[in-house]
């Protein structure tokens, strides 16, 4: 990870998506929901859909708060018929470049190498916690927010 990403993050930003983290949210819920609330959309619904998504999709998959993200540019971007497919392009941009930006700071997309262990697997989950692996995880999703924000302003 670009050890430089502390110093592009707002540290404001950092303690907010800690104390969400707190009160039991998980990453792709704090990303979903922040564009949401940005967009308009319904701040329970939005809870309830990215819920599922946490722990890269409790397995070490593609990270939370990227698909929290990618939820949200589909929220601005995405499409709903086929008047609105030329849409599609745009979104496919927009999460390109937001997977791009993502791994260049962070180093990769998926939780199981953001952590160095699989979420999915009881025994790495295990030292996920003892070591405290999930420490990055507030500062990765204030980052993933940001890049967010800059993305749903384009």
């Amino acid at each position: 990870m670009d050890d430089r990403l502390f110093e592009q993050v707002d540290s404001e930003l950092v303690r907010r998506v800690d104390r969400a983290f707190d009160n039991e949210l998980m990453c792709s819920q704090v990303t979903f929901l922040h564009g949401a609330r940005k967009l308009g959309f319904d701040e329970e619904t939005a809870l309830l859909a990215a819920s599922g998504f946490g722990w890269g999709m409790q397995n070490g998959e593609r990270c939370g708060a990227v698909t929290g993200s990618l939820m949200a540019l589909g929220l601005r971007f995405g499409y709903r018929n086929l008047e609105e497919f030329p849409n599609y392009k745009v979104l496919k941009e927009k999460q390109k470049e937001f997977d791009r930006r993502f791994k260049e700071k962070v180093g990769s997309l998926y939780c199981k190498e953001i952590l160095r262990a699989n979420y999915g697997v009881a025994k790495e989950r295990e030292l996920i916690y003892k070591e405290e692996r999930y420490s990055i995880c507030a500062l990765i999703t204030a980052y993933a927010v940001t890049i967010l924000d800059e993305l749903l302003e384009e």
